[in-house]
């Protein structure tokens, strides 16, 4: 069959183009729900013969192309941008629920399987599936780009260039690379967990809000406010980050406040990063140390209050020096946080091993 490159529904069962033309499916690529883009992709053995009867507008070619896709035999359309790929013919929509039901019926009703991303690529585990399948749930567009990098085959590209190497130093630099980038690997959706902990009144609190830009942790100058772990969520330098505020330790009768130390004991145990904030008021004898783990941040509090020196030559390594109350300092504790958890990010194009969420 040829076709026009201007094409429109002359009305003839689009059933019929599908004749003898073997297995087709529609697999939507974007997570159901509201939002602002309904993507799917419809590939098989013959996408475009399959597709043009449902479509008023350009051929589908490489470049994005606008046009209205009929949606019933009755004539209701909705505007579409169409792109076609090496797997078939992507088709993009208005992000509504009811117009994405619309899509897939419409296909349905012709006798094409529908399927979600997650079963279409569940089967696989090759870096390049990984990357598709945690793609939808990139929260930041610095990890959608690293992701999107993997899907354009960064992993394998990369493992072909070291088994090629003849220079062994060269290929174990190389691979020492890859083994550094891997903690990031597991941290493109799920974001970095950064837990606040350290004595009862330190200010742990008031920090995470300074974090945030936003009261997010109830503050209060009596000692043991926090009984719970109380979380918020931001982005350093486009990845995620997750800072836990935990109930301060110390010694106490009160059960609730009790079973909130055992939470913030526990939470030390999965965290990516500690940040022990101390109160610089209180006397260095009577500060509590900060337990053994092995990625920590010193955190010097209310530095507004007691007058401690500030100055960068007198600061030893991972310690930082803020005011909560007054953010004096916070930039530089967030510098120092991304620099722990990312210490050399990758670059443009670079190989990232994923690792995808057990969750």
């Amino acid at each position: 069959m040829s076709v026009p490159q201007e094409y429109s529904k002359t009305g003839v069962p689009a059933l019929a183009y599908r004749k003898n033309r073997g297995f087709m499916k529609i697999i939507r690529l974007t997570p159901s729900g509201r939002g602002a883009v309904a993507s799917f992709l419809l590939c098989g053995d013959d996408p475009v013969g399959t597709f043009l009867p449902h479509w008023h507008g350009k051929m589908p070619s490489e470049r994005p192309t606008w046009g209205r896709l009929q949606l019933t035999d009755g004539g209701l359309c909705e505007e579409a941008v169409v792109h076609r790929t090496a797997e078939g013919i992507e088709i993009h929509v208005h992000g509504g629920e009811q117009v994405a039901s619309a899509v897939e019926s419409l296909f349905q009703r012709h006798g094409i399987m529908c399927q979600t991303w997650q079963e279409q690529f569940a089967p696989s585990t090759s870096q390049r599936d990984l990357a598709l399948r945690m793609l939808p749930f990139a929260p930041t567009e610095r990890t959608a780009q690293i992701l999107l990098d993997q899907y354009n085959d960064a992993f394998d590209r990369e493992m072909s260039s070291i088994e090629q190497l003849t220079d062994d130093e060269e290929r174990q630099r190389r691979l020492e690379r890859l083994q550094e980038l891997a903690p990031l690997g597991k941290h493109l959706v799920e974001p970095f967990r950064v837990v606040l902990a350290g004595a009862s009144n330190a200010g742990k609190s008031s920090l995470l809000n300074a974090i945030l830009g936003f009261q997010r942790s109830l503050t209060h100058s009596l000692p043991g406010t926090t009984r719970d772990v109380v979380s918020g969520q931001t982005a350093l330098c486009g990845f995620p980050v997750t800072f836990l505020d935990t109930a301060g330790f110390r010694e106490t009768d009160d059960d609730l406040e009790l079973h909130g130390i055992d939470r913030s004991q526990r939470s030390l145990k999965d965290a990516d990063l500690v940040v022990w904030v101390i109160d610089s008021t209180v006397d260095v004898l009577k500060r509590l140390p900060c337990p053994a783990v092995s990625n920590v941040i010193l955190c010097y509090n209310k530095i507004d209050l007691s007058g401690a020196l500030v100055l960068s030559a007198a600061h030893r390594q991972n310690e930082v020096y803020v005011s909560a109350l007054k953010g004096e300092g916070v930039e530089t504790l967030l510098d120092e946080v991304i620099r722990h958890l990312v210490p050399c990010p990758p670059k443009p194009g670079e190989a990232v091993i994923l690792t995808e969420s057990e969750a």
